[in-house]
């Protein structure tokens, strides 16, 4: 008995230590990648600033552009690591049965994840001119964002009418959260969260929901 208590303590202890350093890995990639982009963040100074081997990320992320597609996700999933759809806010969001406490609700989270996320997006466009391995990650990203729009769209649907066909509703809400257009915002134009999370929440209210436009 005392001899298995043992084998588990280790098993769970390897367990934690392996988590504890895939997140140092991802910590680490993504300082460097905001600092110095895809191409000047390479993997060995990833592996010096988590400390440890290029071995151990190469054998956790298998090459640079799984790691980015890591730290993206992360960065939009934020604390909690299940899919955005299962998380405690989108799906509240869903319960919700008031379509303009939906969309404010949706635009206080996604503020949130485009803030983490948005900046890495970009740094994808950037290299995808040049990486063909990065073009396919960054239609892969617009594409699963477009996923996961969907849901709202169709939680918005379940409360009352839309000024859109639910197809378009989605391709404007793509559109309007669009990274790209966060970052034009926030830090091209220095806007606050406060700001664009209002300036969202006006916008959306008045192309989505019926009997909202000024």
């Amino acid at each position: 008995m005392q001899r298995d208590v043992k084998r588990h303590y280790r098993a769970d202890r390897r367990t934690e230590q392996a988590a504890q350093t895939r997140e140092r890995v991802l910590d680490a990639a993504a300082t460097l990648f905001d600092q110095r982009g895809f191409d000047g963040a390479s993997v060995a100074a990833i592996a010096d600033e988590a400390g440890v081997s290029e071995e151990t990320v190469y054998a956790r992320f298998r090459n640079k552009r799984t790691l980015l597609g890591e730290v993206i996700r992360r960065a939009v999933r934020g604390d909690d690591p299940k899919p955005v759809p299962e998380q405690s806010q989108p799906r509240a969001i869903a319960a919700a049965t008031d379509q303009h406490e939906q969309l404010r609700m949706f635009t206080a989270d996604i503020a949130a994840r485009l803030e983490r996320a948005a900046p890495l997006v970009g740094i994808v466009a950037g290299a995808s001119r040049s990486e063909p391995e990065l073009a396919e990650l960054l239609t892969e990203l617009h594409a699963h964002r477009r996923r996961n729009l969907r849901v709202l769209i169709d939680a918005l649907a379940a409360n009352g009418p839309l000024r859109l066909s639910r197809n378009d509703a989605v391709e404007t809400l793509w559109a309007i959260t669009s990274p790209e257009l966060h970052q034009l915002l926030v830090r091209t134009r220095r806007w606050t969260r406060r700001r664009y999370r209002d300036w969202l929440l006006d916008t959306l209210t008045a192309l989505l929901l019926e009997g909202s436009a000024g």
